[in-house]
Parts: C-alpha cells; sequence; structure tokens
C-alpha cells in the first residue's frame, strides 16, 4: 500500500509525543508498521515497544508484521513483565486470581458476600460488582467510590475480597495494573530498566485506555516522552472501563512540544458512507474537529427504513443477504441477537455469532419466567413458590409464606392457603393466580411468557426491580419480545432446553459464515461488506439510563453508532420498528439525525 503524504508524515515521526488522530479506515496500522522500519534504520527494532489494550489488536499486528521482529504487547502484558521482574528481583510469588482453580475470583466473592449478607449472591449483582470495582481502580479513584453502589455490604465485601489475595498474594487483570503502576513509582530501578530496554513508544486505539493506563506510560516515558499514540476520540465507547475522551483532549496540555496530526482519509467506505459519518458525529461537541476523505471512488449504497416489527426487519434483512458478501447486523445490546437468532435457527440460516447471547437465560427475567412456568405444572412446590409469590401480586407476606413450614408434603399450595386464617383479598388474589396459573399450563411457552407479562403482573413487578438493574426494566418489552421469539412453538421444557443448547454449541462452532451477528462494541476495528443496523429505538438506542450526565451519556451513545455506521465498505441499511412487543415506540435520535443528514445531501 502507498502511503498517504499524511501518513508518511506520521511514519517519519521521532523524538517527543505525537497524537495521531486517525479516522475509521485511514490505514493506521499501516502507518505504525511502516514507522517501525523507519526507525530500525536508527536503533535496534527490540528498543521499539508498541502497546494496545486489545490482545486482538496485538496479535493483528504481530501478523501483519512477522518480518519486523518488534515488540507488540497489550498492556496487561506489559503490566505482568513488569511484575514478574520485580518478583525475580526480590524473589517473590504473586499468582494470577484468573488462572486460579482454588481461589476463582467469582467463587470467592460469592462465599465473602453470603457471609456476610447471610444470603447468596446474584448472578447480576456479582457481575456489577466486579464492573464496579475495575471501574474505581482504572479511574484511580479510592473505595470511597462504592458507597453508591446498590449492592448490600460492597465496602465491607471488597475490603475482605481485598485482605485476602494480599495474604494468599493473589492479583486480578485490574491489580496488574495497579501494582506495575506502584513499581513503577516506587522501585527506580525496575522504572530504569525498562527505560533503559525502549526509546520509541507507541500506543494504538488510545481512546480506549483508562487514566490509571495512561498513568503507567507517563511513568516509563518520561522525561524524553518519546510516545506516538494513534486513536480516535470519535470511538470512545468504553467509558464502562473508565476509558474517558478528556485526556486526549487535553494532550496539548499533558505534554509540552506536543504534536497533534490527523489521517483523514478514509480507504474502508464510499463516499457516502464517509459523509453520513462525518456529518452524524458533528453533532458531537466534546471532539476534536476532523476532515473526512473519501478515498473510493465505487459508488455505495445507504438504506434507511423503519418497519411494523421486528419480524418484517428480519424478513427484509433475509432478503437483502448475498452469499458472496461479508455482512454484519449490529446491535447496541446482546439481548437483540436473541430474537435474530430464533429466526435465523427457523429460516436455516447459517450466521456466527461472537458474543455471549446465553448469558439471557441466565438473565433475572427470563429465569423468573421460567420458574412462574414451572410452579404452574407443580403446585406443591414450596421453593418455587418463594422464589415467584412477591412477582404476581399475591400480596402474601414473609410471615404468611413461612406457615408453608407446616404444609402436608403433597398438599397443593392454594389448597393448604385457603383452609388456613388469611385476609379475604389475599383469598382473592391467590384464587386469580391460581385460575391463570392452570390456564397457561395448555399453552405454548411464547404465549405462556405473554400471558405472565400481561395477565400475571409480572409486568409490574418489573417496574419496580430496583435501578441497578436498569438496563433489564429500560429494556423489559426486548427482553419480554425476545423471550417470546425464542420460546415460539415450543410446548415442553425439553424443546426449550434443546434449543439452547442448539445455541450454545452454535457459538462455539469454528465453521465461519459470512454473516455476523455482533454487538457494536464487539465489532469495533472490523469491517464488512454489507453492514444492518438494527433496533434504532428511543430508550434502546441511545441507552440512556437517567438525566444525570445526560449530554456526556448522549454523545458516547452516539459514539457508537458512529462506530457502527463506520463498519460499512460498500452497504449499510439504518433499520428502526414502529412497534417493539406489540406496543407502539419511537424511532431513535441518531434514526432521524441520519434521515436528515441523508435528506439534506442527496
Amino acid at each position: 500500500m502507498i502511503l498517504t503524504s499524511k501518513q508518511e508524515k506520521a511514519a517519519n515521526h521521532k523524538e517527543g509525543p505525537l497524537l495521531v488522530l486517525a479516522i475509521p479506515g485511514s490505514g493506521k496500522t499501516t502507518m505504525l508498521l511502516e514507522r517501525i522500519k523507519i526507525l530500525s534504520r536508527i536503533i535496534d527494532k527490540t528498543r521499539i515497544l508498541s502497546l494496545t489494550f486489545s490482545k486482538i489488536q496485538a496479535e493483528d499486528m504481530k501478523e501483519r508484521s512477522k518480518d519486523l521482529k518488534s515488540n507488540f504487547m497489550t498492556i496487561h502484558a506489559f503490566c505482568y513483565l513488569i511484575i514478574r521482574n520485580y518478583l525475580r528481583k526480590y524473589n517473590r510469588e504473586i499468582r494470577l486470581i484468573e488462572d486460579e482453580k482454588i481461589y476463582n475470583k467469582y467463587n470467592l466473592v460469592g462465599e465473602i458476600y453470603e457471609k456476610v449478607n447471610h444470603y447468596p449472591i446474584s448472578k447480576e449483582d456479582l457481575a456489577l460488582f466486579f464492573r464496579e470495582v475495575s471501574f474505581m481502580k482504572n479511574s484511580i479513584l479510592d473505595k470511597s467510590y462504592l458507597k453508591n453502589i446498590e449492592i448490600k455490604n460492597i465496602s465491607k465485601i471488597y475490603e475482605i475480597y481485598e485482605e485476602i489475595k494480599n495474604k494468599k498474594h493473589l492479583l486480578d487483570f485490574d491489580d496488574m495494573q495497579v501494582k506495575a503502576l506502584e513499581i513503577l513509582k516506587n522501585d527506580k530501578s525496575i522504572l530504569m530498566s525498562i527505560k533503559s530496554k525502549y526509546k520509541y513508544y507507541q500506543l494504538d486505539e488510545g481512546q480506549d485506555a483508562s487514566l490509571l493506563q495512561f498513568k503507567i506510560l507517563e511513568e516509563i516515558i518520561y522525561p524524553e516522552n518519546n510516545i506516538l499514540i494513534v486513536a480516535d476520540d470519535d470511538q470512545s465507547i468504553y467509558s464502562f472501563r473508565a476509558a474517558n475522551p478528556s485526556y486526549l483532549l487535553n494532550f496539548k496540555n499533558k505534554f509540552e512540544n506536543s504534536k497533534i496530526m490527523w489521517l483523514d482519509t478514509n480507504h474502508r467506505s464510499g463516499s457516502n458512507i464517509v459523509n453520513l459519518s462525518k456529518y452524524l458525529i458533528q453533532n458531537n461537541k466534546l471532539r476534536y474537529d476532523k476532515n473526512f476523505i473519501a478515498k473510493r471512488d465505487k459508488k455505495d449504497d445507504i438504506i434507511i427504513k423503519t418497519f411494523a416489527d421486528s419480524s418484517k426487519e428480519y424478513q427484509f434483512i433475509r432478503k437483502n443477504l448475498k452469499s458472496d458478501e461479508k455482512t454484519a447486523i449490529l446491535f447496541r445490546n446482546n439481548i437483540s441477537a436473541i430474537s435474530l437468532i430464533a429466526y435465523f435457527f427457523d429460516n436455516d440460516i447459517d450466521f456466527n455469532v461472537n458474543i455471549n447471547v446465553l448469558d439471557f437465560f441466565e438473565s433475572k427475567i427470563f429465569k423468573d419466567l421460567l420458574s412462574i412456568i414451572d410452579f404452574s405444572n407443580d403446585f406443591n412446590n414450596v421453593e418455587l413458590f418463594k422464589e415467584i409469590y412477591y412477582k404476581v401480586s399475591s400480596y402474601l407476606s414473609k410471615e404468611d409464606i413461612e406457615k408453608l413450614s407446616y404444609k402436608a408434603i403433597n398438599e397443593d399450595i392454594f389448597d393448604y392457603f385457603y383452609r388456613i386464617e388469611l385476609e379475604d383479598y389475599k383469598i382473592d388474589s391467590l384464587f386469580n393466580i391460581e385460575k391463570k396459573l392452570k390456564h397457561i399450563r395448555k399453552l405454548s411457552y411464547d404465549k405462556k411468557i405473554s400471558f405472565i407479562y400481561n395477565s400475571l403482573s409480572y409486568k409490574s413487578y418489573i417496574n419496580m426491580i430496583s435501578r441497578k438493574y436498569m438496563q433489564e426494566t429500560v429494556n423489559k418489552d426486548l427482553y419480554i419480545e425476545s423471550a417470546i421469539n425464542f420460546t415460539k412453538g415450543i410446548k415442553t421444557k425439553e424443546e426449550l432446553l434443546e434449543k439452547i443448547e442448539k445455541l450454545q454449541k452454535k457459538s462455539k462452532s469454528l465453521i465461519k459464515s459470512k454473516l455476523y451477528l455482533s454487538t457494536i462494541h464487539s465489532s469495533k476495528g472490523l469491517e464488512y461488506d454489507k453492514v444492518f443496523v438494527i433496533d434504532l429505538i428511543e430508550n434502546e438506542f441511545p441507552l440512556i439510563f437517567s438525566d444525570e450526565d445526560r449530554k456526556q451519556r448522549l454523545e458516547e451513545e452516539r459514539r457508537i453508532f458512529y462506530v457502527a455506521i463506520t463498519r460499512a465498505k460498500n452497504s449499510l441499511y439504518i433499520l428502526s420498528l414502529s412497534k417493539r412487543n406489540k406496543k407502539k415506540v419511537k424511532q431513535s435520535i441518531f434514526y432521524k439525525e441520519s434521515y436528515e443528514i441523508l435528506k439534506n445531501k442527496r
């Protein structure tokens, strides 16, 4: 590939700090590899360190530069090397808890939680714990941050977790970075050994780095600051991992005598897609102003369309699939994959899925639905009833439930409550619930789920779920519609489990199709001939949970949409719905912005 003048200028940069702002498809990796070749004329290749956040990106650079024999690694791998050198120096031992069978970190926190709170931790709370602790560490915040996290006694649980790791000499992935920074700050000999080993540093995908990672870099590059950072502040979409474009936006203030350059020629997409991405992202304010040049002459197509419901949307997608095109269907939430997968299974359409969609079947809502269905077939099951009674408006108290310990083993729970003393309104409620549960016995699973949601007060329960499960409650109609579509026509639990197992096998399959189902986050850095961006619906995409920091959140959501549309080379489809789960919905602001841009520019 012949370099553009701007790629060539960036590749020839040597001394001091340089930020290269690279728009999608601008050949940043080609430029970085060319720079290594140029630097290797004046210095040994091994003294050039190229870092990135993603293991996939690091492996890609290694694969594309087999003859360079340079150092390509993730920031985590680099931190591990620092720690390993430290341990060798002082003859100490630290193990990664991620690799430990005895001290699995999820099991460990689960055990601590149960000891502190006297009941098991939910899967959602366990994921929330590690997500928030990771954010705290990557943002270099103290543990007071955890006070606002809605997990009972989270600060105490965190303290015990950290104490056990310290006693057992264990580290998790986030600890590796914290420990590496601590070593660099306190052990001058380790720091100097790194400085003597490397002279030039490159950071790829700089917009994905956290404050903690930037602080590690600052330690090793000072005072020469011979670092080239390639980034696109418009593709900063990992705030949940503490990535923040503000560090890049303050680059000039952070480093004296720093320079900023632009790679503004898109070699990937046609001019229509490039222009749409340009005008769309200009609606954001917290960003560098950039030029967008489309290199390719080939005509590209953009279709923007709204459908009555998801089934009509899928039929349209199916008609526009071509076997010789690498195609992606991109969505904001993992949940959107469930209905798609069900449709493709039913129509024998092959596909790849590179996300953990099986989490859906472990989600709180889906497990609740199955528990209610299971109980409808077994009115004697006290444990199941204890799980669901408050989710279907039974009006029973904990004291009422405790009375079930006196129920005969084979006695129907409803019959038991009818013969003991209960207030009339509770009896009336139980009679109504019993009648409805008997009704759903004869229905297929999709109709059972629809009935439970709409007629058994489960919808009211979802609306009262704690704010920490906001994604589920904001998207409750998407959850329910997905569950209905996946279970359509299924009569027994055995059939359902077989279909889930089929999906599990599909997700692990090594056989590749040209059709990819992916979240937008997972698609970052990839490209496709044709891209469908689906479910552009208000409250689904953008996904904003509250009015707090609304402007900032909206800008990140727009960056996510920008990443989605810039994956497309030749064809882009922007799709929305009129109804979700038979209820009217509004088009996303990004759908409307795209429509206006296309209308005015054509």
